[in-house]
Formats: structure tokens, sequence, C-alpha cells
């Protein structure tokens, strides 16, 4: 990554954040799966209960040029996300497995399923 308080000119490129339009929920599960290191690496920690399995969500808003990561997941039915950082590569994939490394290093994730992140 680089230098993330920067000023950008232009908005970031579709391809840099939006999700390819006619994927499967299955085909989106596989993304995350790849860009967190595998399905045992989404699993995040509740400070209640079990770990549950997240998910990046990617966003720029209206007017914005910056790409923003939120880990997204389902807790009593209802879905909770938090805000992990800023990513800027030029692919979706890249900037998924950017935000992954984020939840990492925030120390997000179940401990007791280490994600692979050299596979990367």
């Amino acid at each position: 990554m680089t230098e993330r308080y920067h000023w950008k000119e232009q908005r970031p490129e579709p391809a840099a954040w939006q999700p390819t339009p006619g994927k499967t929920q299955r085909e989106r599960a596989e993304e995350q799966d790849t860009a967190a290191g595998g399905r045992g690496a989404r699993h995040i920690r509740l400070p209640d209960g079990p770990p549950v399995c997240g998910s990046v969500a990617l966003r720029v808003y209206p007017s914005g040029r910056r790409i923003y990561a939120y880990l997204r997941w389902s807790e009593h039915g209802k879905t909770r996300e938090r805000y992990v950082g800023e990513v800027e590569r030029p692919t979706r994939e890249e900037n998924l497995a950017d935000a992954w490394r984020l939840v990492h290093d925030a120390g997000l994730l179940d401990q007791t399923r280490e994600p692979d992140l050299t596979t990367r």
C-alpha cells in the first residue's frame, strides 16, 4: 500500500472496488476466501459467542475519491460492520486482500484459525 493520506485527483476506477455484476453468492464467498487466505481466515471473534464468518465491503462515497473497507458479519440476525481502513490498489482483488490484512493487523480474527497470509 502507498502513502495513505495524500490528495487524490479523481475517483477510483470501478474495477478497484465494485463487485463484478452477475456473480453468484458462492462466487462472492470464494472471492472473500481467496482475499482472506482461506475460509478459516475469515472467522472473526465476537466478545460474546463463537467466531463468525465475516466479509469485507469496499465503498466509495458519491463525491469521494477514496476506497474505504468495512468488516461485516451477522450477529443475532442483524448485519454489523466496523470500519477497518482505506485501501488504494488498482483491482478489487488486491483491495480485498489489503483490507483482510488490515483486519488481521487489528487483531479481529479468531486466533485459533490463523490465516495463511503467505499465499497472497
